[in-house]
C-alpha cells in the first residue's frame, strides 16, 4: 500500500504544537466557544493553561484595547477540541478582570496551572442588548489521565517552546517588553483618534 507524508507526523503521548496557532474564539455575542466565525464548540471547555501574555492593540473589530493572550491545552475531558494540542484564545475587558481575580485567589494555595480550568460564559445586558463574558472556575486534577497530561505539559514547557500567533497578534503589542511609561504612552497614543470609532463597537466582553 502506498504511503505518503505531506504534513509530518503528529507525536504520540506528547503535547502537539501546530505550525499555525490553533485559535479558539470566545464568541461573546452568542456565549459559545467557536473555531472561526460559526463552528460552534459549546458553552464550556476544560483546559490546562500553559502561558499568558498581556497585550494592547487591535484584534478584529475591537481597537485600542488591552488583551490577554491565553495559551492552553484541552483537558482530557474536553472532546470538542484537538486532543493534547496547543491552542490560543484572547480575552478582553470583563473576561480579563474575572480571570485575573480568579488567578489571584488561587495563587494563595500554589501554582494554578497545576489544576484544570473550566471556561464558560456568563450573560450581561447592556445598552446594545445581551452579551457574554468568559467566566473561570478551577479544580484539582483527579484522574490518572489528567496527571499524565500534566507530565506531558511539564516536558513540553521544559523545551522552552515559542508560543507565537503571528496571524492574529500582528497588530498587538506585548506589554511585558515595555516600561510603565512606555505603556502609558502607547495607550494614550491609541486613544487619541478613537472617540467616534468606539461608539460602533459591541458591548464590553
Amino acid at each position: 500500500m502506498v504511503e505518503i507524508k505531506v504534513f509530518g507526523t503528529r507525536p504520540q503521548n506528547q503535547i502537539f504544537m501546530p505550525q499555525v496557532a490553533f485559535n479558539v474564539r470566545n464568541n461573546c455575542k452568542v456565549g459559545q466557544w467557536t473555531i472561526g466565525e460559526d463552528d460552534y464548540r459549546g458553552k464550556e471547555i476544560e483546559i490546562s493553561i500553559i502561558g499568558v501574555c498581556q497585550m494592547f492593540g487591535t484584534l478584529g473589530k475591537t481597537t485600542s484595547t488591552p488583551w490577554l493572550q491565553v495559551w492552553f491545552v484541552p483537558a482530557p475531558s474536553c472532546d470538542v477540541l484537538p486532543r493534547n494540542t496547543v491552542c490560543v484564545t484572547y480575552l478582553k475587558k470583563r473576561s480579563i478582570t474575572q480571570f485575573s481575580q480568579k488567578i489571584t485567589e488561587l495563587m494563595e494555595s500554589g501554582e494554578p496551572a497545576m489544576g484544570i480550568f473550566t471556561a464558560g460564559f456568563t450573560k450581561h445586558t447592556g445598552e446594545l442588548g445581551d452579551y457574554y463574558s468568559v467566566v473561570w472556575d478551577w479544580r484539582q486534577r483527579d484522574t490518572d489521565e489528567e496527571l499524565e497530561q500534566l507530565e506531558m505539559i511539564a516536558d513540553f514547557l521544559a523545551s522552552e517552546p515559542k508560543l507565537l500567533d503571528l496571524e492574529r497578534s500582528a497588530s498587538l503589542t506585548p506589554l511585558a517588553r515595555l516600561r510603565s511609561d512606555e505603556i502609558a504612552e502607547l495607550i494614550a497614543a491609541n486613544h487619541l483618534d478613537d472617540g467616534n470609532e468606539h461608539k460602533a463597537l459591541a458591548p464590553a466582553s
